[in-house]
């Protein structure tokens, strides 16, 4: 019994190693149908300013967001196609070695079955005969035969196809637009780039901010933790609300006794607060703006500098007396950390011009550090102020000017070189 045990157990050990490879493709079928399908989503809020000083008024509405998806509905059917590469040689295998083994152990009861005499072994048994050697060789092609057949057998049992139909939405087109708009109850929340936060009561969407005891420019509006956005008009009304501010806060100054810089600055706001108090500011708006012409067209520092006239390098350095040298790797760039405390103090520059950002401020490095050069319009000195070249200048410093983005020291051009 233990031929035919092994064989049986090689067959059933066969069946089990067989290798199945699974391929699944998806085949789209006919569109079934195109709906819509609508939502609501939690929109924005909005706000709507006007100027009536000292009073900005706000408008505050809170809107939905509307968006409509067409949807298209397609028939699909997932294949999954089960296939064995053993299959077909495992039969074919199976199937001629098993035929084989019948033909042997038939063969087997035709020839003698009368022991080989021609050989013996030391305990005296003679070999065996030609029926015991056929039926031997049958067991053989059994143990093969049979183990390929099942693996042919289970691999063929395995292989087939299975398609699973069902329906699938593709998105076709999607629109928003906002929607169903209401005025807003609460307290709008004013916020300034120097940490001011005002609370503005708002009822039934309307609310007033007054600049009376404003202790500072305003930037932001939020609604609890949503932003309050603001369209184009809104943004412009909003900073020259702000720019009134300032102005008020700094009260009546005469633009003879401001540098360079804040002059420039104070012209900024007035033109900014013009926008919405009109005739109120035209006057110092006039003020300022005839001072920076003055200094623009004649070259003349302000009231912070010794106003002296000069006509070389070497007059300017006598006649401004400068004390810090701002240079790569001069110990006195750390002063244009805060150069506020420099204003009205000759400086002499050395560096490279890196660009300019209108026709009369550009930028000049020194070793690292930028500083914006107020240039006048006309000036005395033949250098050139060109992108790329290497200067030498003395200057007067003037605070901060901001510029765009950027927010740097500023220097007025008193003299100008080309350098090394």
């Amino acid at each position: 019994m233990r031929g035919p045990s092994l064989v049986v157990l090689l067959a059933l050990a066969g069946g089990g190693c067989v290798r199945v490879e699974n391929t699944v493709r998806t085949e789209r079928g006919p569109l079934l149908r195109t709906f819509t399908r609508a939502q609501v989503l939690p929109g924005a809020v909005h706000a709507g300013l006007r100027v009536r000083w000292p009073t900005l008024a706000l408008e505050v509405t809170e809107r939905d967001v509307c968006l409509d998806t067409t949807i298209e509905e397609y028939a699909e059917e997932r294949i999954t196609e089960r296939s064995s590469p053993a299959a077909g040689p495992a039969l074919s295998t199976g199937l001629a070695t098993t035929l084989g083994a019948g033909l042997l152990f038939g063969l087997s009861f035709i020839v003698s079955a009368a022991p080989d005499t021609s050989l013996i072994d030391t305990a005296g048994r003679y070999g065996p005969s030609l029926r015991q050697q056929l039926q031997g060789y049958t067991l053989l092609s059994l143990g093969i035969g049979l183990p390929a057949l099942a693996v042919g057998a289970v691999a063929m049992l395995r292989s087939g196809e299975d398609v699973e139909a069902r329906r699938v939405e593709q998105e076709a087109s999607q629109r928003q637009a906002p929607c169903n708009p209401r005025p807003v109850t609460g307290a709008v929340t004013a916020k300034g780039p120097t940490g001011l936060s005002v609370s503005v009561p708002v009822r039934d969407g309307v609310g007033e901010l007054l600049a009376t005891g404003l202790p500072g420019p305003v930037d932001e509006l939020v609604l609890g933790d949503r932003p309050v956005e603001l369209d184009e008009a809104g943004l412009l009304t909003l900073a020259a609300f702000s720019a009134c501010v300032v102005v008020e806060a700094e009260g009546a100054r005469a633009p003879e006794s401001l540098g360079d810089g804040a002059l420039v600055a104070r012209a900024e706001r007035l033109r900014a607060c013009n926008q919405v108090r009109g005739a109120e500011v035209e006057g110092p708006l006039a003020a300022a703006e005839a001072e920076l012409a003055r200094r623009r067209e004649t070259g003349a520092p302000g009231a912070f500098a010794p106003g002296a006239s000069v006509a070389s390098f070497e007059d300017a350095v006598s006649a401004y007396a400068p004390r810090l040298v701002l240079r790569p790797g001069s110990t006195d760039l750390a002063r244009l950390d805060a150069p506020e405390s420099l204003e009205g103090q000759a400086v002499v520059m050395q560096g490279v011009v890196s660009y300019g950002l209108a026709q009369n401020i550009g930028v000049l490095e020194l070793g690292g550090r930028e500083v914006f050069v107020f240039i006048p319009e006309k000036r005395a000195w033949g250098g050139a102020f060109t992108n790329g070249s290497r200067v030498e200048a003395v200057a007067v410093m003037a605070g901060w000017q901001t510029v765009g983005e950027k927010t740097l020291p500023l220097a007025r051009l008193v003299w100008l070189r080309a350098a090394y």
